[in-house]
């Protein structure tokens, strides 16, 4: 009986390990981060994105000015050049989206 026991306390630490470390690994949206250089705006993702997301960009009423959707494709995506020739100068906010729900929104100052 105290095998027994002690065998299933061990089925439950193991899978709870398990799980506290997927929930640990960090989604692919949470690195994402804006890069200015030479008039050009890109989103750079620290771990590359293998499915398909949504970039929205935003004045701050809400009013949407930029939506680029980058389909599943076999080479992972990096970095995602965002057209600004267009804005005006102001603070804008890019929404990055995921398939899976998964969100992330950053602050954009264009001068």
């Amino acid at each position: 009986m105290k095998r027994i026991f002690t065998l299933i306390a061990c089925l439950i630490l193991i899978a709870g390990s398990k799980a506290s470390a997927q929930s640990s690994m960090q989604h692919p949206i949470s690195s994402v981060r804006i890069v200015g250089m030479d008039g050009r705006i890109e989103l750079v993702f620290d771990e590359p994105m293998t499915e398909a997301f949504t970039i929205s960009v935003m004045d701050l009423t809400g009013k949407s000015i930029f939506t680029q959707t980058h389909h599943n494709s076999n080479e992972p995506c990096q970095f995602v050049e965002i057209p600004i020739e267009n804005l005006r100068r102001g603070i804008y906010m890019v929404r990055v989206a995921s398939q899976d729900g998964k969100t992330k929104t950053l602050k954009l100052q264009r001068n």
